[in-house]
């Protein structure tokens, strides 16, 4: 009986060294094909960055902060925190460029732009994050002014621009289902399918899970019917 067992272990054994011998040689070798990935990255030459896709913020976007003549208003010591916030933020944007580089590694932006770009694009893709970051906190500031109509227009451009966002779909499906736009839940949809960081999947998820089947559907018409 003991010489079963022991056998058992000494091949559970040999398994084992394999398994991490094979383990290490690839660890070894994908981090070698890294480092020769960086090496290229960083010789490669800068090239002209006119063919990015610059993301403009258009006028609507901006009416909240402005007065009368077109210009930012004065930070206003009594305004809420969040609105005073967004008013600095979009200062800052309004000449700044921005650019979404959320899923795309600093290696392939190197191979892509040449190294030298980096720190260029780097800020663009900051800026990117801010006025994500921006967009949703407006949104979710109007909604508590009762201001549904220009939270839905920061929310509809943070979607519009790429934001991947769970917090920002959550919000503005809830407003389409207030809404009974369903159409434009599907259109959420879409735009999540495009998406490929790892938020895709449960935004996917919770808009199938809150659009009201076809029954549903029909069954609120028939009560606007009556």
């Amino acid at each position: 009986m003991i010489f079963p067992v022991f056998a058992s272990v000494v091949v559970f054994c040999i398994w084992l060294a394999y398994e991490i011998k094979k383990s290490n040689k690839k660890g070894e070798k994908a981090e070698k094909a890294f480092w020769a990935r960086e090496a290229e990255a960083d010789n490669t030459r800068k090239v002209p960055l006119d063919d990015l896709h610059y993301i403009v913020i258009p006028d609507e976007i901006y009416m909240p902060f402005l007065n009368d003549k077109g210009e930012f208003i004065e930070a206003d010591e009594n305004a809420p925190k969040a609105f005073s916030d967004a008013l600095t933020a979009f200062k800052h944007l309004k000449d700044s460029k921005i650019v979404n580089f959320s899923n795309i590694s600093n290696t392939d932006l190197k191979l892509t732009y040449g190294a030298a770009n980096l720190p260029e694009l780097t800020l663009y893709d900051q800026n990117f994050v801010l006025l994500i970051r921006t967009l949703q906190s407006m949104g979710e500031y109007f909604m508590v002014a009762g201001d549904k109509e220009t939270a839905k227009n920061m929310l509809e451009f943070a979607v519009s621009s790429g934001s991947d966002a769970i917090s920002t779909n959550k919000l503005l499906s809830s407003i389409y289902l207030e809404e009974e736009d369903y159409s434009k839940i599907n259109y959420l949809s879409s735009s999540a399918s495009l998406l490929t960081g790892l938020t895709k999947g449960p935004i996917l998820n919770y808009l199938h899970d809150i659009t009201p089947s076809r029954e549903d559907k029909e069954k609120s018409i028939l009560e606007i019917l009556d």
